[in-house]
């Protein structure tokens, strides 16, 4: 099937470099004054391609009948306004009255697959493939329309085969890694995205998110396979730092990747550093309230994810973590939590003490949100006075709260904050001697220390 391509003696998919030097060979060779019709072909051919994408398709003579040209126009038209089932429509009746045009049957199984038949679009491209077997273009939408209806089987193989015949474009490179890591071939998925993000091909700024696809892919990919991990998430540092310019505007689209660089970051030890500078060329091109936001959430995140992974750091301070760093001081429970893990603290000061030595020179961000509290860990003072009141508010809020560590694991300290003897049942009943009224200002029968009135009579009273 002749075609432009061939009358500047290329082949399909020469790149727009190519084309250029092939029209300026032949222009040389055939000029108008001595072959005006060869001359025309050329201008033609080059006029055409060089306004076409290679994703676009591949290029077809236009039809010799008038009326098949007229007929082609009017498909474009509705290709061009968007109208799928007009398109699609366009076509069908071209292909009725025009059989043997192969152009009409490619558009048409384009068309299909837009309208959502895709189950004709199959069908189309199955039998331009068996028409002509050679063809990239029929088998890169052959393969397409597979991975649109479902096939996933199919597509895989099909989008391949597409890829060894040259298919390269950035829209297919992305469908074709959705394919394979849809059937497993995660590998292959990433060592085809690698060769996309990694080129060295300067992105427009209308392209920057299909780059931005390519890396969120690649970052997947990675962690699926367990190779690389390191390498992609620098990657994407890279990318950031190039198009710093653009990224407030596909902010929403980093920030989701952001959400698999976190994941890498945790699978892998070497990454700690990059991750640290994503997010100060991040913090140098968010400007926007919005994406200011989502990224002290992120950043709050990932420090959360790191101290959950520090082996140095025991229980109490992980389960710290969401208490002290991430949770909002007006949630209900707030007071409750902050002050059950500061129990904790207190009743594990020895082997906190060590702990708060790596909060403060490796995690300076959380420690800060509990300096004073540390200060006073450390000092050496007493702490007794200080536990007692913490422990009263404590036991307060008990009554109202679940899910404390404190009086879970360290019941003894539940039994001296009621004064009440711990039953099987858990079930706590004060002691009192029913043979003997108790004076408002007699001590408390439960032991407490403390004057009836300001212990267990305000308890019965509530």
């Amino acid at each position: 099937m002749k075609n432009y391509y061939e009358v500047l003696g290329l082949s399909e998919g020469a790149s727009h470099a190519e084309i250029k030097k092939a029209y300026f060979k032949l222009v040389r060779k055939y000029t108008p004054e001595k072959d005006p019709e060869t001359f025309r072909e050329i201008r033609e051919a080059y006029e055409y391609l060089k306004n076409v994408r290679e994703e676009k398709g591949p290029s077809f003579p236009r039809p010799a009948d008038p009326w098949a040209g007229r007929m082609l126009d009017n498909i474009l038209r509705w290709e061009k306004s968007g109208d799928a089932e007009m398109f699609r429509d366009a076509c069908e009746e071209a292909v009725n009255y025009y059989p043997d045009e192969i152009q009409f049957h490619f558009l048409m199984g384009v068309a299909q697959r837009r309208a959502g038949n895709t189950g004709k679009s199959v069908k189309t491209f199955e039998n331009l493939v068996k028409r002509e077997p050679e063809n990239k273009w029929f088998q890169r939408e052959l393969a397409l329309s597979y991975q649109e209806r479902g096939y996933t089987r199919k597509a895989a193989p099909a989008f391949e085969k597409a890829l060894e015949m040259g298919c390269r474009d950035t829209d297919f490179i992305l469908s074709a890694s959705l394919s394979f890591k849809e059937l497993g071939w995660y590998a292959k998925a990433q060592a085809l995205l690698w060769d996309l993000a990694n080129s060295e091909r300067h992105w427009s700024r209308e392209e920057l998110p299909e780059l931005l696809d390519a890396v969120a892919g690649l970052i997947v990919s990675s962690q699926q396979t367990g190779k690389q991990i390191p390498e992609c998430i620098r990657l994407f540092k890279n990318t950031l730092k190039q198009y710093s310019i653009y990224l407030e505007e596909y902010a929403d689209i980093i920030i989701s990747i952001m959400g698999a660089v976190l994941v890498g970051s945790r699978k892998s030890e070497d990454t700690a550093q990059d991750q640290k500078e994503i997010f100060e060329i991040l913090k140098e091109s968010f400007h926007s309230d919005l994406s200011v936001n989502a990224l002290s959430l992120l950043k709050q995140e990932a420090l959360a994810a790191r101290m959950y992974d520090d082996d140095r750091l025991g229980d109490t301070i992980r389960h710290s973590i969401d208490t002290f760093f991430i949770r909002d001081e007006q949630d209900e429970t707030y007071v409750y939590d902050v002050l059950d893990m500061k129990l904790c603290m207190l009743k594990e000061r020895e082997e906190i003490l060590p702990q708060l030595e790596i909060l403060e020179n490796e995690y300076p961000e959380c420690y800060e949100k509990i300096r004073s509290f540390a200060d006073r860990l450390r000092s050496g003072k007493p702490l007794d006075h200080l536990k007692d009141s913490m422990q009263k508010q404590y036991a307060a809020l008990d009554k109202y709260e679940e899910g404390g560590r404190y009086f879970q694991l360290y019941p003894e300290e539940k039994r001296r904050s009621y004064g009440k003897v711990v039953y099987q049942d858990e079930e706590f009943r004060p002691y009192v001697n029913p043979h003997k009224k108790i004076g408002r200002n007699d001590p408390c029968p439960c032991g407490s220390g403390k004057k009836y009135k300001h212990c267990c009579m305000n308890k019965q009273n509530a």
